[in-house]
């Protein structure tokens, strides 16, 4: 039975709301949830959202132990009085520390692979400590030196050459050996995860019109063809780099891209979200673990209403389930 671990988040936020939703109410699941949070916090957050809730103190204990009549957790102190729908920078030290011990816990093979619910990169960096990402961090944390963003549903897959970025630094951000490095991550993934034997990645380019033959800018013509020229001499698949207003438009007949690579964060992830919103799962593929997030924010004005869905919460961890299956 697969173990996987459950970083709830920020705790002010909708985290803790659909944990409880997701994994409180005694369903039979395929894998065995551990969420990392604090326990006094978890009891008052369900008596808020009217959610009965048998919570067990995790402690190590192996599959077969763990019964679906309880919510497992790893009891984490705060430090600090929370309030549901109100953001605290002094909790900044709790939601990295339930993030990090989920991460090392999982890298140590303790589980399967780990689940992240939402956090607030300006909470935490107010709390006094620099964050840029859920993604950046898991690369150094899995001490891996590319890592890719890639957005997922049952319709489409998106993933990102750049990520957390100023949109004016894009431009520099993506050289030639990135793209190549960064497709290689994808093509591999798609194999191993999904079962494409020679799968078909589609290359956006960065300008309009993909740079119009450089009369809108060269990154296509100098960056992006060479280094899909040298990927396709590797026997990689790809397509590009196509114009980012067509390239999602996938006519009957031809065949369907396996994966999209965006340029940049706002070029491809509202496609994927509005195909897909709540369906949607974010993974972060070429690190040595498994690793799944929800597609939304931390919805604070949702937090301790009972309103806030938990099914992207149970799409990543089926898809983490799925994934961990085929490794």
């Amino acid at each position: 039975m697969t173990k996987i671990a459950v970083s709830s988040g920020d705790p002010a936020g909708i985290g803790p709301d659909i944990c409880i939703k997701a994994f409180g109410n005694k369903k039979i699941l395929s894998y065995k949830p551990i969420v990392f949070g604090n326990i006094d916090l978890f009891v008052e957050r369900a008596k808020q959202i009217n959610q009965e809730i048998n919570i067990r103190e995790y402690k190590g204990e192996e599959e077969d132990s763990i019964s679906n009549d309880f919510l497992w957790m790893v009891d984490k102190p705060i430090g600090v009085d929370i309030s549901s729908s109100k953001p605290n920078p002094k909790s900044a030290d709790y939601i990295i520390n339930i993030f990090e011990e989920s991460v090392n816990k999982t890298i140590s093979k303790e589980f399967d692979a780990i689940v992240t619910c939402p956090i607030n990169k300006e909470i935490i960096n107010e709390g006094g400590i620099p964050f840029t990402g859920h993604t950046e961090e898991l690369a150094k944390l899995g001490k891996t030196n590319k890592v890719v963003m890639m957005l997922a549903n049952q319709k489409i897959k998106v993933a990102l050459a750049s990520t957390h970025i100023p949109l004016n630094e894009v431009s520099d951000f993506i050289n030639k050996g990135h793209i190549e490095e960064v497709v290689e991550i994808i093509h591999t993934s798609l194999r191993d995860y999904w079962n494409a034997n020679d799968p078909l990645i589609k290359v956006l380019g960065i300008n309009p019109h993909a740079g119009d033959g450089g009369y809108i800018g060269k990154e296509e013509k100098e960056v992006i063809s060479p280094a899909l020229q040298n990927l396709k001499e590797k026997g990689i698949h790809t397509i590009g780099p196509i114009s980012a207003d067509t390239a999602f438009i996938e006519k009957d007949g031809t065949k369907k891209a396996d994966a999209f690579l965006a340029m940049f964060h706002d070029q491809g992830l509202p496609v994927i979200k509005t195909m897909g919103f709540g369906e949607t799962v974010n993974i972060t593929l070429g690190l040595p673990f498994i690793r799944t997030s929800v597609d939304h924010g931390t919805a604070y004005d949702k937090a301790g209403l009972g309103s806030a869905d938990e099914s992207s919460l149970i799409a990543a961890m089926e898809m983490a389930f799925s994934m961990s299956k085929k490794i």
